[in-house]
């Protein structure tokens, strides 16, 4: 059977249980394309799989939607006989950590505040009294810089 007949029946179903598919429609279309559209199911190499989701750059969130859907279309095919076995790879990668936050001890805030009083108003674009952008900072920082700087 072709992929893109396969795909196909299998988004019909998916939409016949009531799902909004179309986001994992269009991601099914993106493989076939990739794969070729005359590709056979039974002649997807796991290769191909794993160049597809690998994409252009490092691991993203979209990686992980791509195997997602793959791995439903997969599981279809295999529960239905059209595969013996999904080629899939059995994991992905997980996608770096994005932000890993730096807390401040209050040793560094107080730094921090003192450095306020340098702040030259006329060497960026923002216009603001030193004094000024201290209580803005100590207001950002919270209370974790204690409330002698705050009450000042």
């Amino acid at each position: 059977m072709k992929l893109t007949q396969l795909m196909a029946e299998y988004v019909t179903f998916r939409k016949s249980l009531g799902q909004g598919f179309e986001s994992d429609e269009k991601r099914l279309r993106t493989f076939s394309r990739f794969v070729g559209e005359s590709a056979e199911i039974n002649s997807v190499k796991p290769s191909q799989v794993a160049a597809f989701l690998a994409g252009c750059g490092p691991i993203t969130r979209y990686c992980h939607l791509k195997y997602g859907t793959l791995r439903g279309f997969f599981n279809y095919a295999v529960t239905r006989g059209y595969l013996s076995a999904s080629p899939l790879p059995a994991t992905v990668r997980k996608p770096p950590a994005r932000f890993v936050p730096h807390i401040y001890s209050r040793e560094e805030l107080h730094r921090l505040l003192e450095g306020t009083a340098s702040y030259q108003k006329h060497k960026s674009r923002i216009l603001m009294e030193p004094h000024t952008f201290e209580r803005y900072c100590s207001c950002c920082m919270g209370p974790a810089c204690g409330s002698a700087k705050a009450s000042h």
